[in-house]
Order: structure tokens, then C-alpha cells, then sequence
């Protein structure tokens, strides 16, 4: 409906022409609430007086502290209108983390939904709540009106760092705008469409579900905070918001059970390789596409439609906007069907690596195939070949970052953390498991010798320094780590965990009775491992999202109990899932309840309020 030229070079430019062409299509929902096109535009332009006020000027970095709600795009939104860009500070993440980012960054202010406990550490910017701001039919005295163009600042996003530090990489306008646009052409049908929002803040999906949905008139359907979306549990969040469109990591996908009442119309797999097993149960059902893209391209490079029959699917052919070259060692292309290094050009390659200007050397180079002046290409580490009918099939890295779950990792930075325990004279990160629901993130740890030390405490240590999906699933001690001939860890030769009962930092105690047995069992089947005690954590043995999915729909099929995400978690160890599962059966044996139809008044619940409070509750009444 819009060209992504001229006056649109903006995303929230972009979003403020279909405010102006839909303003009652709704914008965002949730299972108690639903905000127009209209409404989000006012309240955001109310925020972005406040963020000017507070003196945010074009240029600035402005920190969010929040939660998924429907104040978080609102904010985005804001921050976009004042003329900065974003960085994301999800509260649950470790305060170190966020030292180090608001260090890096030097946002202006942190626009937050709550007080951040303990505060955001010294030197911090001010916050500035948004949970009581004015919402104006339109912006206050201070109202922005920033000259901003496509080369200006979106969002810094922080990646995983090679030698232990993390990256944030610069997103410009262009490439939001140019990713909605190239999102449009793939898809075809965005405009309506209901989105899920299911990536988390820092993840950069985040932003291609915002593209989806909030850039080319579709609708962000926002599950609660802290929700479990995954397995049955998401099935019903799809059901509920009648979500059309859902992108996820194949991890996540294989969790998904079908059922003939979703509303799913398209699925949309990235982050890792897609399995053939996934193409067999999906393609028949509705439309699947593998997508596949780095942070520093803008989300995603390229994407193709899968077909039955697919054993390894392509990544399908560049975006609208995007140029993709395979090159051999001296930046030359390679012959078709030959395997080369995946370069990204055009409109969606990134500005760089914020105050790391040797790395943004390093990565994005000058561009010798664009006309265009100032062109760059940035260089990604991934093999890839074109096969014979014009599509990329992905071939691998060049070096030892790792996929899972939709994050890339680089395993140095998950080592660097590991060396600065006292007593930690090695590491080595990789990830073991064959099948894609059971692939998990495994440190190898050799110790000072008489100071090794509990595997629970150098958890805890990384789960205090880095986000959760770096934390690895499984720990395993070494006598001393295998080497090759040049003196490094020889990641091919380090030992496969078997199925011996992990260090988990409690003492083997055997389950006592029947139901104890039976559970224990049914989780050493699960995770592969032998001699699982009483009160084993299910997590400290290495359990993963995926392995609780399965916990849950094994359950029911041996005890004919369907037990939410959530209480399993709560179950941790053997002896409280056997004590949950001994309870009186009408406590658990309840089916997840259905998606009732949206109130008749929805449409109506947000309007008439003055306040931001005032708006956010009653868009959760109903």
C-alpha cells in the first residue's frame, strides 16, 4: 500500500501513514484488551513529548525498561518520533548485563514501567516512568517534529561477542522500513494479518514482528509477560488472539502440536536449520517459510516457501532490498554450486558495531558490486552455495558460533565468563544433542587441581553476568580439556555427555515409592541420563524448554493429566512432580481452557481515557 520512499523513509513514518489510512483497524491486542491504529498513534506521540521534554533530541539513544505489554511498541513508537533509537533493557536481565549495555550506549534517559529493583546501578540516566503519562489527542508544547531520514539510528541491539564481550550492532531506518517492505512482497497478505508477538525484546524477530504487523497494517497480538509460549500453552495463546502468522526457531516449532482449530495460516522457521521433519508435518497444512538473516542485515536477508518433500530446505532467495554474494577467501565470487562466505549488501545492511570501529572493519567492507556510493557488504561467517534453481541452501560457519533456539552464540563469550570463576582453568561451549527439541547448550569446565568446585555455583555465577539463553543447559568436568596440535580446545574430540548423571549440587538421594520410580524414569528417558535422584532439579539436570514440552505431553499420555507449563517448572525435582502428580485429580486433570469470543465492547474499552494508567487498565478488563 506504501512505497518504502520519500516521505515513508521512517518506520514510525511508515506506521504513522497507515494510522492515517486505517486509525480504527486495530492495532494491538490481547486476551483482555485491543488498541486502534488511532489510539497508538496519540498515545505514542503523547510519549514521544514526554521523551522530548525530558530532553531527548534526534540522535540520542533512549533505554526501555519494560515488559511485553502494549506499552512497550507504544514506546518504541516514541522513542522513534522524538528522533532517537532504542535499546532494549528487559527487566529480567541480569543487572550486570545491563551495566555494561547502559555503559555502552549512554542513553539520554530509560523510559521504564516500573522502578527497577536495587536501581540501575551508578552514573545511570534518569528514568522516566510511562505509566502515568497524560495521553493527549496529540502532542504536548514540546512536540517533536524531527528531521530524521533513513540513514538515522532505529535501535542498537547487543549480539554475542567472539572474544567475550558483546556487540551492538547500529540499525538504521532504512533497513526497518526496507525489511517491512521486503516482508510485504514475501508474505503477501499483511495487511489484517494478526501477528503474535513472540520473540523476546532483545531478540531482533522482535523487530520483523513489528514489521509484519505494525509496518504494513496488520494487527501485534501480545501475550501477558512472563507467559510460557511453547506446547500446548502456546496453541491456546494462538487460539485466543486468533493469530495468523507465527515466527519461531524449528526448536519451538516442534513443540507445537496440530490441531485442527488453530487459526494459523503461515508459519515462518529461523534462527537455525530447519529439519525435513518439520517441512512433512507443516507444508501440507498452511504456508511455511525458512527465513534466515543476521541482526547486522537487519533481521533477515533472505526467505523461501517450503514444499513437501523438502529434506534440507533452502533459505529461499534475498529480500526486496537485499543483495547476497558468495565469496571465496579472496573476496571473489564462487561458481555456482560451490560453497562460498555469506555477504550481505543493500538497503538493510547495519551502520556497525557501536564503539568498536576495528570490528566494524573487519565485518563490513566496502561493497565492489554496488554502484552505490559508500556501499558495504557485511560479511557473516556462514557458508552457503546456490542450488541450480537460484536458491541458497545454508552450508554451515566458517568459524565456532553456534545456533540455538534462534540466537546465535558465540561460544567465547560463554567461555570468557566461565575463566573468571575462581578455580576455572578451562572451558569449552558447544552444543550437543542431535534431535533439534534436544539440542542444549553444553560447557566443558576444567578446574584447578583440589579446586573444583560445585556446578550449581558457576551457574549461578553465569546466570548473574549473562542473559539466560547464554547460560548453558548442561555442565560437564573434564580432567583437562582435549587440545590439537596449534594448542586449542579440539571441540570435535571433547567427550559426548552420555548418560551419566550430571553434577547437579545436591547429594544422589534415591526416589522412595511407586509414583517416585515412575517419575524418575519417565525423565531419564527424557533427558538421557541414568541415576536421577529425588530432589534432582529438572533444569540443573539440563532440561531445556523443549524437554518440558515433552515432560508435559508425557505425563498426560502415562497419568491422563494435563499439568500447565507453569506448575511443572514450580515441580522442579522428581519428589514434588510425584507429590503434584499424587493430588486429588480434579486439582490438575482440567483441560487449558478455550478462547472465549472477544467481548462485545472491545472495540470501545481504550476509548474516552485521559491516562496512560487509565488505558492500560481497562485494556485489561473484559
Amino acid at each position: 500500500m506504501f512505497a518504502c520512499q520519500g516521505e515513508v523513509a521512517t518506520a514510525e513514518r511508515l506506521f504513522g501513514a497507515w494510522a492515517a489510512a486505517v486509525p480504527e483497524r486495530l492495532a494491538l491486542v490481547d486476551s483482555r484488551g485491543r488498541m486502534s491504529y488511532a489510539e497508538l498513534d496519540a498515545l505514542s506521540t503523547a510519549l514521544a513529548g514526554e521523551l522530548v521534554l525530558a530532553g531527548v533530541v534526534p540522535g540520542d539513544r533512549v533505554g526501555i525498561f519494560m515488559d511485553r505489554s502494549f506499552l512497550l511498541p507504544a514506546t518504541v513508537l516514541a522513542v522513534w518520533k522524538a528522533g532517537a533509537a532504542y535499546v532494549p533493557l528487559p527487566p529480567a536481565q541480569p543487572t550486570a548485563r545491563t551495566a555494561l549495555v547502559l555503559a555502552d550506549t549512554a542513553p539520554r534517559v530509560v523510559a521504564a514501567d516500573r522502578d527497577p529493583a536495587g536501581g540501575l546501578g551508578e552514573g545511570a540516566p534518569p528514568l522516566l516512568r510511562f505509566d502515568g503519562v497524560d495521553v493527549c489527542d496529540g502532542p504536548g508544547p514540546a512536540g517533536p517534529a524531527p528531521a530524521t531520514g533513513a540513514g538515522d539510528l532505529a535501535y542498537v541491539l547487543y549480539t554475542s561477542g567472539s572474544t567475550g564481550t558483546p556487540k551492538g550492532v547500529m540499525v538504521e531506518h532504512g533497513g526497518v522500513v526496507n525489511l517491512a517492505e521486503g516482508l510485504r512482497e514475501l508474505f503477501g497478505d499483511l495487511e489484517g494479518a494478526r501477528v503474535l508477538q513472540f520473540a523476546p525484546f532483545t531478540f531482533d524477530v522482535w523487530v520483523w514482528e513489528l514489521a509484519m504487523s505494525l509496518l504494513n497494517g496488520g494487527t501485534l497480538c501480545i501475550p501477558p509477560a512472563g507467559a510460557q509460549l511453547h506446547g500446548l500453552e502456546l496453541a491456546r495463546f494462538l487460539r485466543e488472539l486468533r493469530v495468523s502468522h507465527l515466527s519461531a526457531a524449528p526448536s519451538l516449532l516442534a513443540t507445537l502440536p496440530i490441531e485442527p482449530d488453530l487459526p494459523l495460516t503461515t508459519l515462518t522457521s529461523g534462527g537455525e536449520p530447519l529439519p525435513g521433519f518439520l517441512v512433512e508435518r507443516w507444508a501440507p497444512r498452511l504456508r511455511l517459510f525458512n527465513a534466515y538473516g543476521p541482526t547486522e542485515a537487519t533481521v533477515s536477508a533472505t526467505a523461501g516457501r517450503c514444499h513437501r518433500g523438502q529434506t534440507r530446505p533452502s533459505i529461499g532467495r534475498p529480500l526486496t532490498g537485499v543483495e547476497v554474494h558468495l565469496l571465496d577467501a579472496a573476496g571473489r565470487p564462487v561458481e555456482r554450486g560451490r560453497t562460498g562466505e555469506l555477504c550481505i549488501g543493500g538497503r538493510g545492511v547495519a551502520r556497525g558495531y557501536l564503539n568498536r570501529p576495528d570490528l566494524t572493519r573487519e565485518r563490513f567492507v566496502p561493497d565492489p558490486f554496488s554502484g552505490r556510493a559508500g556501499a558495504r557488504l557485511y560479511r557473516t561467517g556462514d557458508l552457503a552455495r546456490y542450488l541450480p534453481e537460484g536458491d541458497i541452501e545454508f552450508a554451515g560457519r566458517i568459524d565456532d558460533q553456534l545456533n540455538l533456539r534462534g540466537y546465535r552464540i558465540e561460544p567465547g563469550e560463554v567461555e570468557a565468563a566461565l575463566l573468571r570463576y575462581p578455580g576455572v582453568t578451562g572451558a569449552a561451549v558447544t552444543v550437543t544433542g542431535l534431535r533439534p527439541e534436544s539440542r542444549r547448550l553444553t560447557a566443558y569446565l576444567q578446574f584447578a587441581e583440589g579446586r573444583r568446585e560445585p556446578v550449581a555455583r558457576v551457574r549461578g555465577h553465569l546466570s548473574a553476568l549473562l542473559p539466560a539463553h547464554l547460560v548453558p543447559s548442561l555442565f560437564v568436568v573434564v580432567d583437562r580439556l582435549p587440545l590439537n596440535a596449534h594448542g586449542k580446545v579440539d571441540r570435535a574430540a571433547l567427550p559426548d555427555p552420555g548418560r551419566e548423571r550430571p553434577e547437579t549440587g545436591t547429594h544422589y538421594t534415591p526416589p522412595e515409592g511407586e509414583r517416585e520410580r515412575e517419575v524418575a524414569e519417565l525423565l531419564e528417558q527424557i533427558l538421557g541420563i541414568d541415576g536421577i535422584g529425588a530432589d534432582d532439579e529438572f533444569f540443573a539436570l539440563g532440561g531445556t524448554s523443549a524437554d518440558l514440552i515433552e515432560l508435559q505431553a508425557r505425563v498426560q499420555e502415562q497419568w491422563g493429566i494435563r499439568v500447565p507449563a507453569a506448575e511443572l517448572v514450580a515441580a522442579r525435582t522428581v519428589r514434588m512432580l510425584a507429590e503434584l502428580l499424587d493430588t486429588a485429580p480434579g486439582d490438575h486433570d482440567r483441560p487449558l481452557p478455550k478462547a472465549g469470543p472477544a467481548p462485545a465492547h472491545a472495540d470501545d474499552l481504550l476509548a474516552g481515557s485521559r491516562t496512560l494508567r487509565e488505558r492500560l487498565r481497562k485494556g485489561r478488563q473484559g
